[in-house]
C-alpha cells in the first residue's frame, strides 16, 4: 500500500478538520434553535423539520462526528456521516432548494470527509483500494 507524503497527510487533516468544524457548529446550533436570528429560523422552517426534533438531530450528528474523530472508528463515522448528509441532500431536493448552494453542499462536506480520511488513514486507503 502506497504511503502518503507529509503534505498529503496535512491536506487530509485540513480537509477533515474543515468538515468537522462545520458539522460540530451545525450540530451544536441545533440545540439553540430558539435563539437563532429570524432568517436562520425561516431557512430551517423551509425544510419542514419540526423544531422540537432539532436537539435529537444535533445529538445524532455530534455522535457521528465523534466516531469519525476517533481513529479506531473513523471509517464507521465517515459512513454514518455520509448517510446523515445524504438525508440533508434529500431534504433540500424535497423543497426545491438551489442546486449548488444547498443541494450539493452536503456532498461537498462528504467529499472533504472521505478525501481527508483517505489521505490521513492507511486503513481507509487499503479498504478503498480493495473496493476498486
Amino acid at each position: 500500500m502506497k504511503q502518503i507524503s507529509k503534505k498529503g497527510l496535512w491536506i487530509g487533516r485540513i480537509l477533515s478538520g474543515l468538515a468537522v468544524l462545520f458539522l460540530v457548529f451545525d450540530g451544536v446550533m441545533k440545540f439553540f434553535m430558539d435563539k437563532l436570528p429570524p432568517e436562520a429560523l425561516e431557512a430551517g422552517a423551509a425544510l419542514q423539520w419540526p423544531i422540537e426534533l432539532m436537539p435529537t438531530v444535533g445529538t445524532i450528528l455530534l455522535l457521528c462526528v465523534g466516531l469519525y474523530l476517533m481513529p479506531r472508528t473513523s471509517v464507521l463515522g465517515a459512513v454514518l456521516l455520509t448517510g446523515y448528509l445524504g438525508g440533508a441532500v434529500a431534504s433540500h431536493i424535497r423543497v426545491s432548494n438551489p442546486l449548488f448552494s444547498h443541494i450539493l453542499f452536503p456532498i461537498y462536506i462528504a467529499a472533504f470527509i472521505w478525501i481527508g480520511l483517505y489521505l490521513r488513514d492507511a486503513r481507509a486507503r487499503g479498504m478503498l483500494a480493495k473496493a476498486g
